[in-house]
């Protein structure tokens, strides 16, 4: 439950600045209220992902070498974190399936969710986490999960034809939210902190 009001906290201070970037880029770039609006919620999600794993940011970095590469044989000690970083990773897959055409296609979902995890996973070696070849398997078991349920909710994938997004959007959110999580979320953060504390 911590955990979750953490990360609560930590995605408020982020839509401080993702609500205004979003706003400017949906009224100029993607001119359409419901997708604009979609982009906000995925937003946030990601915010709030990059937060509870532990994403590096400018006021807390530090390297740490600890590395994780021998797959499975530590997920059943650790089986619930496990099944957290699978259930931190469906909305991922739903996201990509429903708003992207591409990902509407199995193979190109799961690598984006390895390369999303990835990422993660490797930034985690400026900060106290592990970097763990396990949070991989079970982040894109997640999105494939999500990917399954977004593909059982829709009659046919082709009926979200109106969420069909641009890739320079996918590109935009990640980029936009990754950056504010860095470099700019761990100031007002401190802020918000403070006085809740």
């Amino acid at each position: 439950m911590n955990r979750i009001f953490s990360a609560v906290i930590e995605m408020s201070a982020a839509s401080i600045f993702i609500i205004p970037i979003f706003s400017v880029y949906g009224k100029f770039a993607v001119k359409n209220i419901k997708r604009t609006f979609i982009y906000f919620l995925f937003g946030l999600y990601l915010s709030a992902m990059l937060a509870l794993v532990g994403f590096p940011n400018v006021k807390e970095f530090s390297v740490d070498f600890t590395i994780n590469i021998i797959p499975i044989v530590y997920i059943i000690p650790d089986f619930v974190n496990a099944c957290l970083n699978v259930i931190l990773f469906v909305p991922f897959g739903i996201f990509l399936s429903l708003l992207w055409k591409k990902f509407r296609n199995k193979k190109s979902l799961v690598k984006a969710a390895l390369c999303m995890s990835a990422v993660i996973e490797i930034a985690q070696i400026f900060t106290y986490r592990t970097t763990d070849i396990n949070d991989v398997i079970t982040n894109t078991t997640g999105a494939a999960i999500g990917y399954l349920i977004a593909k059982t909710m829709t009659a046919k994938f082709t009926a979200c034809s109106e969420f069909d997004s641009d890739s320079r959007d996918l590109y935009f959110i990640v980029g936009i939210v990754i950056l504010v999580m860095v470099l700019l979320q761990p100031f007002i953060s401190s802020i918000l902190w403070s006085v809740l504390l």
